[in-house]
């Protein structure tokens, strides 16, 4: 009989220091301080001085997400990690952000293996990444097989996926565990995804073997595991706000009695290590003054906590209206930003806001591609073929009305669209502001690209309007 301690970190997109995040309560929600890697490691080095077979695992998306890893291109990350005592990770799709020899340095650069079996290069069809790892603990073998987001050439931008091929590996998965317990003689299979919920468990039910499943991507925050085909599956949130711990207890090869708790990193209820913190204060130390820069101030608490709009992302595409005076403005149905709470905007909350910082463009849609555009992104958040999700939520926008049935037949969700108050017309064409390849990928005719980047066009937003608060009105409609 052998003890093993699984702790998880998934989805942290680069926020290193504590921020405000998101809870719900008792029918509404609030905001606590929360979470950084400093506050992690304190966390997981109090684990490991008690418990002796401890594995700490990152879930994927770690070099993106807030200016740190942006304007560093995830090199400020890296250290971290290392220091923090990360023992194997995933690439998540945005890993993948600054190209493909730049995730193939930054590889090189870690202490520990980024393990990913469905990414492979073009060229000669090898594996990126390590397949899997092998860890010992006492008498006990771990077989650990990395899956990474599968759908990387199709929801993200085209310079992501370049040179690179992604797939589910359903196949390889399946050979892998077989090899692993046959060849390797592993007491253990745990599968480390960045995948989404949805794609995991479905993975589970369909590939014997897997004794646990680390999930990611799909930021759900599990107080509790699911249970598939034998498979425990669990999944910490994200934005480096909590952690995942999963006692097991193994005997024969067999899982008998595991525990799992979800830790919410209160900024009250844990202290930060003092190394890591020192080390974050120094990497950030040439960017504080520029980062700091005052762009504006909020009235409302920014958040995208929510499937169909947020107010974050109401900011950005008012902003993009103002600026266009287009028709209607969308933006990408993000995951990912921590809350920003009413008082001072800075250049630090716009990296947190729209990280990616892209370029405004737009584009001359008819009112049929659009019904159509629209249709398809409901379908990648609600197909009924959890492998046909794509993750992230659905299109923000602003001059938008829309009413849906999330559960209607792929193509015929939309029961009501209206732009500026009026019904949408199929042969009617609409000036529509965006930004970002991610935003209408298949539009490519009809795109004008206007000059400006993201960051510009809030910047001139809130100078022009002072302090600055969000509508609360519901405009997309679930039925």
């Amino acid at each position: 009989m052998t003890q093993l301690t699984i702790i998880q970190q998934n989805d942290t997109h680069g926020y290193i220091e504590p921020h405000a995040e998101f809870f719900w309560k008792a029918g509404t929600h609030e905001y606590r301080q929360v979470g950084g890697f400093a506050r992690i490691a304190h966390v997981v080095q109090e684990i490991r001085k008690s418990t002796p077979n401890v594995l700490f695992v990152d879930g994927g998306d770690f070099l993106h997400g807030t200016a740190p890893a942006v304007l560093t291109q995830g090199s400020m990350i890296i250290p971290l990690l290392n220091a923090m005592g990360i023992d194997t990770a995933v690439p998540g799709n945005w890993d993948f952000a600054y190209g493909a020899d730049r995730i193939l340095k930054l590889q090189e650069q870690c202490a520990f293996p980024i393990t990913a079996l469905n990414v492979k290069n073009k060229r000669n069809d090898l594996p990126i990444f390590h397949p899997y790892v092998i860890k010992e603990y006492d008498s006990l073998r771990l077989g650990i097989i990395g899956l990474t987001y599968p759908y990387v050439h199709v929801t993200m931008p085209s310079s992501f996926s370049e040179g690179f091929s992604f797939s589910l590996g359903i196949e390889e998965l399946t050979a892998t565990v077989h090899r692993l317990k046959t060849e390797e003689r592993a007491d253990l299979i745990i599968v480390a995804s960045h995948m989404g919920l949805p794609l995991d468990v479905k993975l589970a039910s369909q590939v014997g073997g897997i004794d646990i499943l680390l999930s990611g991507h799909s930021h759900d925050r599990l107080d509790r595991p699911i249970i598939q085909n034998g498979c425990v599956i669990i999944q910490s949130g994200a934005s480096a706000s909590f952690l995942g711990r999963l006692d097991v207890t193994v005997e024969y090869g067999k899982v008998t009695n595991f525990k799992h708790t979800f830790l919410p990193l209160y900024a009250e209820d844990y202290e930060e290590d003092v190394e890591i913190k020192a080390m974050i204060e120094e990497s950030l130390l040439p960017f504080r003054d520029r980062l700091s820069e005052p762009i504006g101030a909020i009235k409302t608490p920014l958040h995208r906590m929510t499937l169909q709009e947020a107010p974050m992302d109401r900011l950005i595409t008012d902003a993009y209206l103002a600026y266009t005076e287009a028709d209607v403005a969308f933006s990408h149905g993000w995951r990912y930003g921590a809350p920003v709470l009413p008082g001072l905007v800075t250049l630090n909350d716009l990296y947190n806001i729209i990280p990616t910082n892209p370029e405004l463009f737009i584009l001359e849609m008819d009112g049929a591609s659009l019904l159509t555009a629209l249709e398809r992104n409901l379908e990648q958040v609600f197909a009924a073929d959890p492998y046909q999700q794509k993750g992230g939520y659905l299109l923000r926008s602003s001059n938008l009305m829309m009413a849906y049935k999330p559960y209607n037949p792929a193509g015929h969700r939309i029961q009501h669209l209206e732009i500026k108050g009026k019904p949408v017309r199929d042969e009617r064409m609409y000036r529509i502001a965006g930004a970002g390849e991610q935003l209408f990928k298949n539009q490519t005719s009809g795109r004008s690209m206007q000059g400006v980047l993201a960051h510009d066009v809030l910047k001139s937003y809130f100078a022009q309007r002072g302090e600055v608060s969000i509508e609360s009105k519901p405009w997309i409609v679930s039925i």
